[in-house]
């Protein structure tokens, strides 16, 4: 299966590259962590709002997920600890299915709060 080229948007992809602490302005230690990303990595890609109950099975059964990524590039190497960067909105990536010809990656999108 190919993607069609006037389907496709860019979209960006940030590596998790670790976790740091969160500081105080005085630069006390306050326990809790935030996710650190590496450079981004930009692909073209076509991202669809799920529908249907083939992309449902596909998934699992009861999925999180808001958007499905397609990528006619399987060799990308996305993981589930990363982030999606489309449209200017953060998404988590909920799973990752590779097959032969085709990436599919199905994507929440983060509140303000969680990004």
């Amino acid at each position: 299966m190919k993607t069609l080229r006037r389907n496709l948007t860019e979209v960006q992809y940030l590596p998790y590259a670790g976790k740091e602490e969160i500081l105080t302005e005085g630069g006390k230690h306050t326990g809790r962590f935030q996710a650190v990303y590496g450079d981004p990595v930009t692909f073209m890609a076509n991202v669809s709002i799920p529908n249907g109950q083939t992309q449902n099975q596909f998934f699992g059964i009861n999925p999180e997920y808001t958007h499905v990524l397609v990528s006619d590039n399987p060799a990308l190497d996305i993981r589930e600890t990363g982030k999606i960067v489309w449209k200017g909105a953060d998404y988590e990536i909920k799973a990752v299915r590779v097959s032969l010809n085709v990436l599919s990656v199905a994507l929440r999108k983060l509140t303000a709060t969680e990004g």
